[in-house]
């Protein structure tokens, strides 16, 4: 193989224009699809890059071999029993094995297999050529890709995003002949399909990216992306920076081949409209920038990017500031129709408005919300302002009938906080209305006060309930309701603010709040345990993510599941210190005990012997099993002292001290003798030991063996 020659092999789908969200999931695909094929096909290559534009799905295979491997294939024949007799000479089995393979049967090999003796061919298997092979793989790779939705267009019914209307597939030089939805693959191409519909014919792949370039299409989207962040700072340099905003500039990426930036304008009489609503005005049309002049204040200046060169840039900003024009004016209509009807006015609206369709109205559940934040403050002494509670409950949701959000979706808890201060609301309210929607994501901003921390909260557990009461419960990736994600703002939340409360009380408040015909629903069976057993999921799916192992997490909340959803906040630290005893002492022996105290105790279940934790001194005999009871009550008192103290570290030292007393009581002492009172007093030592760390850590399953 060393001495053949390498080439690029290109394969370039040329596409109707594709969604943004489909592009980047194709590009993996291609490349896992054609890393996959050329390995199974036996071929060498030394990197696979992928390649798009809206209008290109494009793979490169740098450093590929012109032909593959060659294999070699061992076929087994009859066995050196039924291939000689007695006298040694080869029988028709041989001579036939032999004949099939096109030699004799003095050149064949022996084998030994598990079963015994063979009779073996060896042949040598040519590679093939990698012009050859590209013609089988180029199609297959085309014919892997997913997409979320797909369509037919011509009448062979292939399925793709959009139409594929031509395809590049080169090995060097050398074109690869296929074809695939009516297409026929070819060396040519087309450059920007607003300004150039001519066939671009690509002479080798090497080429590829050059020739299209000179064609004003930038095929490498990293290459792009900076060409769009490049070309709209020279833009804007002389007025100030554009509002940074990643997404949109991937997004962009991906709806144009040639990056342009235009600065634009509108009047500036918008500026007195809020920036949220600015900029969202901005984002939506064409997804444009927008701009902060040189102080840092939001001035009267965007940018748009256009698709291809400089040419018309005139026209092309005429049309920008039409269309953010237009949305500005509505905007500025929402906004004052909005301020005029205010907030109190909208709750009577939420009437209206159904949550879902088993549960009820939107003003119900902001009922709920005051009721579930009311307990909130009562039971964990928050000292919050009830008449502030109530204010912020009430008013949380009433931004979802206003103008603008009906127009503008994204500026749900945003408008309601503006609208709020413009209204002269309290300033905490009018933060609790934006932030009770806190986090936004998995690892989102959680609320910065109390108040919008316990509206948060109500409103998750008020949704989660009404959800499981009527089965309407996360499956595998199916999650329609975002249940998983309110799961986890709960969480979080608590863990911030009450990370040693009782929860419990407040989940099953949650519950007793819902309407009657949901909480007499026959359909689901114990919808509460169900909830909390959800949440524990995500408690230890969070603390995975931390870096946990999962057999030290189970440890801990197997324990901590006994007493409900409590004191959530010792959880991290109980780990913290179980990681750091594990390195000074022998925890894989320690889990070892443990597992033998369960199993000792589990056997007395099942020979219905009653297990109780009172032991009768007087029946101790034993000098180990004496000191190992002297021991346990003198480290219970400790241990719960240390617990109470959320001194961990000390705990887990008592551990490793006892566990020296245990060993030695296991190695002087039958626990299972035949003298019932004696055994019974044995087995309550252990129930002793065992309640000690109750609610505390599972010593038996926290190490993995």
């Amino acid at each position: 193989m060393g001495t053949l020659n390498t080439k690029t092999a290109l394969l370039e789908i040329g596409v109707e224009e594709l969604p943004t969200s489909y592009i980047n999931p194709a590009l993996q695909q291609i490349k896992q699809a054609s890393t996959k094929a050329l390995t199974n096909y036996g071929l060498i290559f030394n990197n696979i890059k992928t390649y798009a534009t809206p209008r290109r799905l494009v793979l490169i295979i740098e450093g590929l071999y012109e032909k593959s491997n060659d294999t070699i294939e061992e076929l087994l024949g009859p066995s050196i029993k039924a291939a000689k007799d007695l006298n040694g000479n080869f029988t028709k089995a041989a001579l036939g094995f032999a004949v099939k393979n096109d030699t004799t049967p003095e050149k064949l090999k022996t084998k030994v297999s598990d079963k015994g003796e063979y009779l073996c061919f060896t042949k040598t298997i040519k590679g093939e050529p990698t012009k050859k092979l590209l013609g089988i793989i180029f199609p297959e790779v085309i014919k892997s890709i997913s997409f979320p939705k797909n369509m037919i267009w011509e009448e062979t019914g292939f399925k793709f995003a959009r139409p594929i209307r031509n395809i590049v597939a080169l090995f060097g030089k050398n074109l690869i002949k296929f074809k695939i939805a009516d297409v026929t693959s070819s060396n040519w191409t087309v450059g920007l399909h607003t300004y150039d519909n001519k066939k671009i014919k690509i002479d080798m792949s090497e080429n590829y990216l050059s020739i299209l370039k000179n064609k004003s299409v930038i095929v490498d989207q990293d290459e792009r992306r900076q060409e769009i962040k490049n070309s709209i700072k020279s833009c804007v340099n002389n007025i100030g920076d554009i509002l940074s905003d990643e997404a949109i500039i991937e997004e962009v990426n991906y709806l144009v081949e040639y990056p342009s930036a235009i600065c634009c304008s509108f009047d500036k009489k918008y500026l007195n409209l809020p920036k949220e609503v600015l900029t969202v005005c901005i984002r939506k049309s064409q997804k444009c920038f927008a701009v902060n002049d040189k102080n840092g204040s939001f001035s009267n200046h965007f940018v748009g990017i256009k698709n291809g060169t400089s040419a018309y840039q005139d026209i092309v900003k005429e049309g920008y500031q039409k269309v953010v024009l237009a949305r500005l004016a509505d905007a500025e209509f929402f906004y004052n129709n909005d301020l005029k009807n205010g907030l109190q006015n909208n709750v009577e609206k939420l009437k209206g408005i159904v949550f879902h369709k088993e549960i009820g109205t939107i003003y119900e559940k902001t009922l709920r919300i005051k009721q579930i934040a009311l307990i909130f403050n009562k039971e964990f002494n928050l000292n919050i302002d009830n008449t502030l509670i109530e204010k912020a409950a009430m008013l949380s949701k009433t931004d979802l009938v206003s103008e603008m959000v009906f127009e503008y979706p994204e500026l749900q808890g945003i408008m309601g906080k503006i609208y709020a201060l413009k209204l002269n609301e309290n300033s905490e309210v009018a933060q609790a209305l934006q932030e009770h929607y806190f986090p936004l994501s998995s690892s989102g901003t959680l609320p910065t006060t109390k108040l919008a921390s316990i509206i948060s909260m109500a409103d998750k557990i008020d949704t989660l309930a009404a959800n499981f009461s009527i089965g309407l419960e996360p499956s595998g990736s199916a999650d329609p309701y975002g249940l998983r994600r309110s799961a986890i703002g709960f969480i979080r939340i608590a863990l911030e603010v009450m990370p040693k409360e009782d929860l419990s009380q407040i989940i099953k408040s949650a519950f007793d709040f819902l309407p009657n015909n949901i909480k007499n629903n026959n359909n689901t069976t114990n919808p509460q345990d169900r909830l909390t057993n959800f949440l524990w999921q995500r408690i230890e799916n969070l603390l995975e993510t931390q870096g946990f192992d999962s057999s030290e997490i189970k440890a801990v909340t197997n324990e901590a599941k006994i007493y409900g959803i409590k004191k959530l906040g010792s959880l991290k630290p109980k780990l913290l210190s179980l990681q750091k005893a594990k390195q000074k002492g022998d925890f894989v022996s320690v889990s070892g005990i443990f597992k033998r105290i369960n199993n000792i105790l589990n056997q007395a279940k099942k020979q219905n012997i009653n297990i109780t934790s009172i032991v009768n001194q007087s029946l101790l005999i034993e000098e180990s099993e004496k000191t190992l009871f002297e021991k346990a009550i003198f480290a219970k008192g400790l241990i719960e002292k240390y617990i109470a103290g959320c001194d961990y570290d000390r705990v887990f030292d008592i551990v490793l001290e006892l566990k020296v007393n245990i060993d030695s009581f296991f190695d002087k002492v039958t626990v299972m003798t035949n003298e019932e009172n004696i055994k019974s007093n044995r087995i309550a030592i252990l129930q002793y030991i065992k309640n000690i760390f109750s609610g505390f850590i599972d010593f038996s399953i926290c190490f993995k063996f």
